[in-house]
């Protein structure tokens, strides 16, 4: 007897230590911090995260957005204290969002003064309560001495064209689905373009005048969808993103149930759909009609343009890798089979983030479970002519490391990277400033009249363990080109390595990463060089730099 017992404690205790030499040998390794650093947050139902440092003191505070469904459950702005620790200062700066249903949030220097504003995207009350619509909140900080906020949204007349309510309620109506700032015209000023989750209600953009107001050019620009499409509800972040590298930001919009549509800026305040285009530039990758909250956009083949993932809730996720590096023309092969990210989990957010530090870029996936439960049985109040699917089934998230051969391994549990709930939207950051990315990712508590009828959820802050691995960081400010340098196009070399980033302010499902553009380094002790092409066509060039710190360029 006293062997069989010795036998089975010997192999549970080599079971045990196998699995710690085996998660410890991982080349990426997180830990749950949440609840140490103050931003766990139990119970509140987020949509989504995004890093800024609204205060410029230095460190990066995060903000989340929220479906307000009760009290102390307005938006978080989580300020960074310095010393690890998070502190929700939200009500305080006025940025609590008050009763609103956020959906979203895009920070941006929007007057060029030097501090960050912010947007944020919500939707109407189901209840009929009072109406929080899509905000403009201007930071008063260089004005005042104080990051304190101010809902401009009426001074800046950021309003539709065709939609009168919007002046009555003070900001954009209708079902808020996602928002974020680009420079489209290459005037030195930021734009946004507004996403809407409404069947038959059109997406907008909006042209920055340079004078603090804007104005609706939705019809004029081309960028309304709804012709385009069956349906509207298009879900998650726009997506600015230069896909054939003329030095005009395009413009991809994701739908649930529909196909994506990719808008190709033709350099004259307008933009051309090339998703049917079976001739060159070409988008027809992006006609699959999958349930895409958004996009991750990145050179994950570090062959100079930019590649794109699709979490997709109803379906396996999908990778498109651009042709344009390789035969001079634009269009996208689909590899998700060949590529091992193909997984099925009803996946929402996403964020792409060279995690290990070895040169190339990783993608983090926040999942939820099928989207195959109709809103309308889960919220009652909703109006007949409301209807669309969501998950509330929680599951696992995935961490596919990239293999360096368009494959990838899936990571999750030798990282400590799963999580477990609804998922909603993720952004990656490096929040300790150590040179290593770390996590950050929201999830979903849902509300029906009032109650809870999901298990309580939070969110999670995975910080990353790091390795020997070197890194630099560089924080780009346009001049002449928008400050924020939104738009702007890195080129690093480190002896092999050669890596490219875009610089731009939102991706996945409302979600944006750390505004500092990380690239790792692997064993290289020095960078070679580095080139920045910025929005107004100027190009930077710098050479023989240090690793593991923080670089500042300026145009």
């Amino acid at each position: 007897m006293k062997k069989i017992i010795y036998t089975i404690v010997l192999s549970t205790v080599i079971y045990t230590s196998g699995y710690y030499v085996w998660v410890a040998s991982s080349p990426i390794l997180f830990k749950d911090d949440s609840f140490l650093r103050g931003v766990a947050d139990e119970g509140v139902n987020s949509t989504g995260p995004s890093f800024v440092d609204y205060d410029n003191d230095g460190d990066i505070d995060i903000y989340v957005s929220t479906e307000y469904h009760g009290t102390n459950q307005g938006n978080r702005l989580f300020e960074n204290n310095g010393n690890g620790k998070f502190k929700d200062v939200a009500v305080e700066r006025g940025v609590d969002n008050k009763t609103g249903l956020g959906r979203g949030a895009s920070w941006g220097d929007y007057d060029n003064d030097g501090d960050m504003d912010m947007v944020v995207s919500n939707m109407p009350p189901s209840d009929r309560s009072i109406h929080i619509p899509t905000t403009l909140y201007k930071n008063l900080l260089i004005e005042t001495g104080e990051a304190n906020f101010e809902d401009v949204s009426r001074e800046a007349n950021l309003f539709r064209k065709a939609y009168p309510k919007d002046q009555e309620i003070g900001g954009i109506g209708n079902t808020g689905a996602g928002v974020a700032w680009a420079d489209y015209d290459n005037d030195g000023d930021l734009d946004l373009y507004w996403k809407c989750a409404e069947y038959d209600i059109d997406n907008a953009l909006f042209r920055n005048n340079g004078d603090g107001t804007f104005t609706d050019v939705t019809e004029e620009s081309g960028t309304a969808i709804l012709e385009m499409v069956t349906e509207g509800n298009s879900q998650g972040s726009p997506n600015w993103t230069d896909v054939n590298q003329d030095g005009l930001i395009d413009l991809l919009v994701t739908n649930e149930g529909d196909r994506k549509i990719m808008l190709l800026n033709q350099g004259d305040g307008t933009f051309e759909n090339i998703t049917p285009s079976f001739r060159t530039p070409s988008a027809t990758a992006f006609l699959n009609p999958g349930n895409a909250n958004g996009a991750c956009i990145g050179d994950i083949d570090n062959d100079g343009d930019m590649d794109v993932f699709l979490p997709t809730a109803d379906q396996s996720n999908r990778l498109y890798i651009s042709q344009l590096s390789d035969t001079g023309e634009l269009s996208y092969k689909d590899i998700s089979l060949t590529s091992g990210i193909s997984h099925k989990s009803g996946a929402r957010g996403c964020a792409m983030g060279d995690f290990d530090n070895d040169g190339l870029l990783d993608i983090y996936v926040n999942n939820g479970g099928f989207q195959d439960t109709l809103i309308n049985d889960v919220i009652e109040t909703l109006p007949i002519f409301v209807q669309f699917y969501i998950a509330i089934e929680p599951d696992v998230n995935k961490l596919f490391r990239n293999n360096g051969d368009l494959t990838f391994s899936d990571l999750t549990w030798r990282a400590r990277a799963s999580g477990y709930g609804i998922g909603s939207g993720v952004g990656a950051a490096d929040i300790d400033d150590d040179g290593f990315l770390d996590l950050f990712f929201t999830n979903r508590t849902f509300y029906s009249a009032g109650k809870q009828i999901t298990s309580t959820d939070r969110n999670y802050l995975l910080r990353n363990k790091g390795n020997d691995s070197n890194w630099i960081k560089l924080e780009l400010e346009g001049t002449e080109s928008n400050r924020d340098a939104y738009g702007a196009r890195v080129k690093m070399v480190a002896g092999s390595l050669t890596q490219y980033r875009e610089h731009t302010s939102a991706h996945g499902y409302n979600s944006a990463n750390d505004l500092r553009l990380h690239f790792g380094l692997a064993d290289n002790t020095i960078v070679d060089s580095i080139e920045v092409l910025w929005p107004s066509g100027k190009i930077s060039e710098y050479s023989d730099i240090g690793i593991n710190q923080l670089l500042t360029l300026k145009e």
